[in-house]
């Protein structure tokens, strides 16, 4: 047993003296199983009624309703949480009981949440993410009463910040009034959605859809009509221009779909600093309040999309270190979905206070980049002819797109450059998504080159920077393999003296503060 999950034992366990959860968490947890377990009731009714609908629909209703209820109330009762010294306590469990002690020191994200129905009655989910949580929250209080659920929240971030942001010239800061940074509107976010790069995503989602109730043993045929047959009736040429309307008609709906789905999840997106946190708020539905500690932010994320730079718009995600949520959303959380190019550097240096991202010029990546793009992908487009040259001969005509493979390998080339600036490393790539990281000297973990074979041919190399957000990982592509080992070295040191800047104040502070 760790540290972290026992209760010190000097005095009895504050656990045992905890707050109930509010009793609509019976209501909300017997939905929220029932939820997990619908795929493996729909299954199970299907298969055991033998074709029965409504022996079906009985074995579903008890395959989700009993364990669900019995499960939510064996939950409500046995849940206990308190908030001691520095220290959030809880306790759960029937047969096994599991009791968690979580040092507040240790807290990266603490997040409000509220679907419409949990807003309708007044209640709410607290989460609390640290850097060590997993795929889960280290703890999640739900539901309590709003008023409840913001007073602890309050509580928590208040006895969460560390000693050198508590103090100044000896006195306790508190926490400041929000500084505003960003408002967005439903416009702005209509916006955001319509130039998103997701309407063919979310189009090839609904075919998935349309695939998975085809495969359902369900007597769909008697509800749908037989398209296959329909098809087979038209000429080649109603076929192809048919396929192509329905292509278009899904890329519409899910562009569509992508805006209602931008302008209701990030409704009234609210973006403020407090102290050290930033603070955001956003969702119609279901409602979000978060916040992230600044120290946690690991590196930041400008994204170009292709359809966003025309219009001088950009969006700007930040790498955190671990937590739940950064590794659902692959290590980046939306910081702001979108905003004015012009704006993005403003919005930078309210997250790195000493950087000016608007005063780096970009050193660009070596010259034979664009060669060996073009060969990699000169010969892909030739492998694939091949392959469809044996089954027509037509298939030679994908030979066609050599020059346009010509054409993206210099636009690689031209989006790609790196600079060592102002105690930050800043990188940028991408084609149809131009994305620009910014990591500061004293984030980096660890560094490598690597090299793959079209690389090593032309004596290039590529320089992987790592952080502690368990996410993407910046990467300078296509330098020669000698400035790559140049760069190593220089962002190492740079790195090295960063951390002992850094390690040195806080020893100052801290002995200050005493």
């Amino acid at each position: 047993m760790t540290p972290s999950d026992e209760a010190p034992a000097t005095e009895p366990s504050p656990a045992t003296q905890g707050r109930r959860l509010h009793p609509l968490t019976l209501l909300f947890s017997t939905v929220a199983i029932a939820r997990r377990l619908i795929l493996p009731a729909v299954f199970g009714g299907i298969s055991a009624a033998g074709g029965d609908a409504g022996r079906a629909v009985l074995v579903i209703l008890g395959v989700l309703t009993v364990p669900s209820i019995a499960l939510a109330i064996a939950h409500y009762f046995t849940f206990r949480y308190a908030v001691t010294g520095e220290e959030l306590v809880y306790r759960s469990g029937v047969l096994r009981r599991k009791q968690r002690v979580i040092p507040l020191s240790r807290v990266q994200n603490i997040e409000v949440r509220q679907s419409l129905a949990q807003r309708l009655t007044g209640v709410a989910e607290l989460r609390v993410e640290t850097a060590g949580s997993g795929s889960e929250p280290e703890a999640a209080l739900s539901v309590l009463r709003r008023a409840e659920a913001d007073a602890l929240r309050h509580v928590l971030l208040a006895r969460r910040r560390p000693v050198e942001s508590r103090t100044v010239d000896g006195e306790d800061t508190g926490l400041s009034e929000p500084a505003p940074l960003v408002h967005l509107t439903p416009p702005e976010l209509a916006v955001a959605g319509a130039t998103a790069n997701e309407a063919g995503l979310i189009a090839a989602a609904l075919v998935g859809a349309l695939q998975f109730a085809d495969d359902l043993p369900l007597p769909l045929e008697r509800y749908l009509p037989d398209v296959e047959a329909w098809f087979t009736q038209q000429s080649l040429a109603g076929t192809v221009l048919l396929v192509a309307a329905l292509m278009v008609v899904l890329i519409v709906i899910g562009w569509v779909v992508s805006i209602v789905g931008s302008v209701v999840g990030y409704y009234d997106f609210t973006l403020a600093r407090t102290g050290d946190d930033i603070q955001k708020r956003y969702g119609l539905l279901n409602r979000r309040e978060a916040s992230v500690p600044l120290r946690r932010v690991q590196s930041i994320r400008v994204e170009e999309s292709l359809l966003r730079r025309p219009l001088d718009l950009a969006s700007l995600k930040i790498e955190t270190a671990g937590g739940p949520a950064q590794q659902q959303r692959g290590g980046a959380e939306a910081f702001v979905p979108i905003a004015q190019a012009r704006r993005i550097a403003g919005l930078v240096q309210a997250l790195f206070p000493s950087f000016a991202l608007d005063a780096v010029e970009l050193a660009p990546v070596h010259p034979r980049s664009p060669r060996r793009a073009f060969t990699r992908y000169a010969l892909t487009l030739a492998i694939v002819a091949g392959g469809l040259a044996l089954l027509d001969r037509r298939g030679l005509l994908v030979l066609a797109l050599v020059p346009f493979a010509w054409v993206v390998a210099r636009w690689q080339y031209r989006m790609r450059g790196y600079a060592l600036a102002d105690g930050h490393v800043v990188l940028r790539s991408g084609v149809l998504n131009r994305v620009t990281w910014i990591v500061p000297d004293e984030k980096i973990q660890t560094l490598h080159v690597t090299a793959t074979p079209f690389q090593r041919r032309h004596g290039l190399a590529s320089v992987v920077v790592d952080t502690a957000s368990g996410g993407a990982q910046p990467t300078l592509v296509d330098v020669s393999a000698a400035d790559a080992a140049t760069l190593l070295e220089r962002m190492a040191e740079r790195a090295r003296a960063a951390r002992a800047r850094v390690r040195a104040a806080r020893r100052s502070v801290a002995q200050a503060a005493v």
